[in-house]
């Protein structure tokens, strides 16, 4: 029986949990604040916060390097000769991640890469639906996997909800009108994942508490989620008691004791303090 061994980068915001309990190896992707460089994880995400209130510019993010993958799949060959790795990528097209890993595993043989399309908590969703896949299904092949990964991949829904679009209009992704208009008219955009894209998609207006629970219901409503896929979560700063509003709201529509992640700074780097995140993957239909 093949052993499988999924890789993925930092910016999935994997737990600890998971990672231990499926043997996940993450590769870390890079935040780098004014001369300094930083591996994703190995700080505290409000230096993020704290770097921008000081210096008025945000950290700049970067993905994993040719040379991150390459010592990562070593170890790995190291222990395990007769391994497959399945690399999980964050969105191809958001960060150069993917092209460093498959300038990597060019190197090596039987590493195989497939684009998960999301970043962050929805990447989580990806890697842990095909880390129950391999359980599952002991005699797959690398194949079959990458065939589930891409299947899986285009069910996966992943809604943000930031709580201010400073850092989005620091980052250049709104502009200073949206910015003002937004705020003055007390609107909250989400932002979606289309075909690997980060896009705004739904304004909600009101209280973020109100937009919060709006967000979960229109989730509920708009997709046929799973219900053990729930992830929920956000960037730090969320507070206490929003996150028991958003578990509260989920149980009222009977989805209870969901997951949760913790944005790491490379999301958290684009969506500033306290915004909420909701995963879910939708049930395959049916023909």
């Amino acid at each position: 029986m093949t052993k499988f061994i999924i890789t993925t980068e930092s910016g999935s915001d994997i737990s600890q949990q998971l990672i231990d309990r499926y043997g996940i190896h993450v590769i870390p992707m890079h935040v780098t604040m004014g001369s300094e460089t930083f591996d994703d994880g190995s700080f505290d995400v409000e230096e993020v916060y704290r770097f921008y209130n000081e210096s008025g510019t945000l950290p700049k993010t970067s993905g994993s390097t040719p040379q991150d993958n390459s010592v990562a799949f070593e170890q790995i060959f190291a222990n395990y000769p007769e391994a497959q790795i399945i690399h999980i990528a964050y969105s191809a097209v958001t960060t150069v991640s993917y092209n460093s890993c498959h300038i990597a595993a060019q190197d090596f043989e039987n590493v195989h890469l497939v684009d998960s399309k999301n970043v962050s908590g929805g990447l989580t969703a990806v890697v842990v639906a095909t880390a129950k896949f391999i359980e599952n299904y002991p005699n797959c092949t690398a194949e079959e996997i990458i065939a589930f990964v891409e299947d899986v991949r285009e069910r996966t829904r992943f809604v943000f909800l930031p709580q201010s679009l400073l850092y989005l209009k620091a980052g250049g992704r709104v502009s200073n009108a949206a910015y003002l208009g937004a705020s003055l008219l007390k609107l909250h955009p989400t932002i979606i994942l289309e075909n690997g894209y980060l896009v705004a998609a739904k304004k909600y207006r009101g209280s973020f508490d109100r937009c919060l629970k709006n967000t979960i219901k229109d989730f509920i409503k708009n997709y046929t989620i799973d219900p053990e896929t729930i992830i929920i979560g956000g960037t730090a700063g969320l507070s206490e008691e929003y996150k028991q509003l958003a578990e509260s709201t989920l149980q009222s529509y009977g989805f209870e004791n969901p997951d949760w992640f913790t944005a790491g700074a490379v999301i958290s780097s684009h969506g500033g303090p306290g915004a909420f995140g909701i995963i879910g993957i939708e049930k395959k239909q049916m023909l």
